[in-house]
């Protein structure tokens, strides 16, 4: 391959060379390492020329500069190492350029196809790092030393964290690397998908050999759409999660507690629940598939149905619900979107009472109730 070639001319300026540090560059990977004069020789340019021009193919990491010796030699560095660093850069910039890209301000809804297994791996740990609500994570076990770190901030910080190892037929995982790296962690011995979706918008699909390093033509798509995470969501919650076994739990949130998250809200109930505490819940809903305003109504919790933590106790994979008792009447809350609950939740505040046998409306009328939250 000759200067000549219009490619190797062209691509080298797309990443920010001119025609002169074209000449240099590749007269010097033609010599591997020349004094300054033979360069400027070869590459038709003056030895000042040269001189100038080394310092920043040093700084942008093509060159190894030997100027301790006279005459002064440079060498090039393996062009290999070199495409790593532009590659490393690309991806800085990659990240960097998407967290400024708007196409629509109104809707925020962006597909990518990502070919680069190692770019599905930062893209995974990039947006566990980013999660403000809630995680669902559905990856090879072997994936997950690498992003331990990610995962263990991600509950740290409050965020509800659902992980499903899938072992794909390999060595089972070992239940003590897997603890604290959720909310609830579960593992699956068969193949799963290779799934990320975080707080309702954003994620990454991807088959499973894509990131486990196997020969495969496929593809792995990045996305943010609030539509589609849904969908996948339920789709995980469904048809993978209730087949894995839980091995770990992590500790609920003290209380009182605020969740944006209907999931996070259940997932506090249900473990406190269990454990034989009396909660209460102030929770901001309205009628299921209507267009009403929200109103504020507070009851005991007496009844969750979830499928999150084991047991469970829903009958559709995807069904979790409070049942509140607000003294007068007990009525069904689900989440945003709800189907088969007469009404939905955007916000809910859960708080412990002690009961000693009273009833709703002596809970309720306690001045301390939800007073911290």
């Amino acid at each position: 391959m000759t200067i000549d070639e219009p490619t190797v001319r062209e691509r080298l300026k797309a990443f920010g060379f001119s025609d002169k540090e074209v000449d240099t560059y590749v007269a010097l990977l033609e010599q591997g390492e020349a004094k300054a004069s033979d360069l400027a020789q070869r590459a038709g340019v003056s030895k000042r020329y040269v001189y100038n021009v080394l310092g920043d193919f040093e700084d942008r990491g093509l060159v190894e500069v030997n100027d301790h010796e006279t005459p002064t030699t440079v060498r090039a560095v393996d062009p290999a190492v070199v495409v790593r660093q532009l590659t490393d850069q690309l991806s800085s910039l990659e990240t960097q350029l998407e967290a400024i890209h708007n196409p629509d301000p109104g809707e925020d809804r962006r597909y990518e196809v990502i070919k680069s297994t190692s770019t599905v791996k930062k893209r995974i740990a990039s947006l566990v790092q980013q999660a403000e609500n809630e995680i669902n994570l559905s990856v090879p076990a072997s994936l997950l030393p690498d992003l331990a770190p990610e995962l263990e901030q991600a509950v740290d910080r409050g965020v509800l964290t659902l992980v499903l190892a899938n072992g794909h037929g390999g060595e089972p995982a070992s239940t003590s690397a897997l603890e604290g790296l959720g909310s609830v962690v579960r593992y699956w011995a068969n193949d799963g998908p290779m799934l990320v979706c975080v707080d309702r918008t954003h994620g990454l699909f991807s088959p499973p050999e894509f990131v486990m390093g196997r020969e495969s033509d496929r593809q792995a798509i990045g996305f943010t759409e609030d539509r589609l995470s849904p969908a996948l969501v339920g789709s995980f919650l469904g048809n993978y999660w209730p087949l894995a076994e839980e091995v770990y739990l992590h500790e609920p949130d003290d209380l009182p507690a605020t969740y944006e998250r209907f999931r996070h809200a259940i997932f506090t109930a249900t473990r406190y629940l269990k454990r034989g505490y009396t909660l209460v819940a102030e929770v901001e809903l309205r009628a299921t598939d209507s267009n009403e305003a929200f109103e504020t109504r507070t009851g005991r919790v007496s009844e969750v149905t979830q499928g999150l933590v084991k047991p469970t106790t829903n009958s559709i994979p995807i069904e979790n619900s409070f049942v509140i008792d607000d003294g007068t009447e007990q009525f069904t809350v689900g989440g945003p979107g709800a189907i088969v609950e007469p009404y939905e939740a955007r916000r809910v505040t859960l708080d412990v009472v002690e009961s000693d046998g009273q009833s709703v409306a002596e809970l309720l009328s306690r001045s301390d109730v939800l007073a911290d939250r």
